[in-house]
């Protein structure tokens, strides 16, 4: 019989196993005003234990019995009896006390916990759920997607080098545009290039000579002007 009964213990827990981080949580406990008291720790969720006895043991093979109940001003007590039968025999490993915290004055849900933590502690005495008594479940949980610490966020040297790659092209923008501005404009002091058109200087003048009647339109996009007095085109030159 007790071999028997260890090899479905063993199917137990393989089957919580196999449900994975999401059948695990943390246990914690906390004061009237929300603050926690004592260690955190983990455990299996009980509808997951429950499922796992349910399939592998079947649900007419287990039973309990309420042994006492206290409903305080902020926490319900219940002392259980639980009842495996194996082959054809009940077997009691005795009795457990499980407590719930009274929220928001919900009696009967702290009532419903503390009955749940009872079985789940009795549970415990025939190894089922072992794990989370072996203190093996914070891994598992924290192994979970939506419960990984976001203290290991490997992200940062990214998040550094974002700004200086924006820096950088900020900064070779106005090199850019220095670079644009330099122009082959002639100064007013160059000669600007017109085929068939000399140049004399004269009293701060650059004077055109030659073809000018045809290249009128090139000296004005030059800023030459024409001096009617003088008939000739000219531009404003410093004078060295």
């Amino acid at each position: 019989m007790s071999e028997t009964f260890s090899e479905t213990v063993k199917e137990i827990n393989a089957k919580i196993r196999s449900f994975g981080s999401e059948a695990v949580q943390q246990v914690m406990f906390k004061d009237r005003d929300g603050k926690v008291i004592g260690q955190v720790r983990y455990g299996f969720k009980p509808q997951y234990v429950f499922d796992a006895v349910n399939e592998i043991l079947q649900p007419e093979n287990w039973r309990y019995e309420i042994v006492s109940k206290e409903i305080f001003d902020f926490q319900a007590v219940v002392e259980v009896k639980l009842f495996i039968r194996i082959a054809n025999e009940w077997l009691c490993k005795g009795s457990q006390t499980g407590q719930m915290n009274i929220v928001k004055k919900n009696v009967g849900d702290a009532y419903k916990g503390a009955v749940t933590d009872a079985i789940q502690k009795c549970f415990s005495l025939v190894s089922i759920g072992s794990d989370a008594y072996r203190g093996l479940l914070e891994d598992v949980y924290k192994s979970g997607p939506g419960n990984r610490p976001p203290a290991n966020n490997s992200q940062p040297e990214p998040q550094k080098q974002r700004p200086v790659q924006k820096n950088q092209k900020q900064n070779s923008q106005p090199t850019q545009h220095h670079k644009a501005s330099v122009s082959p404009t002639p100064t007013p002091q160059s000669e600007p290039q017109i085929a068939g058109v000399d140049y004399q200087r004269l009293n701060g003048r650059l004077i055109a000579t030659g073809d000018t009647f045809n290249k009128k339109e090139l000296l004005k996009a030059e800023g030459f002007r024409w001096d009617g007095a003088e008939k000739n085109w000219y531009k404003e030159v410093a004078v060295h």
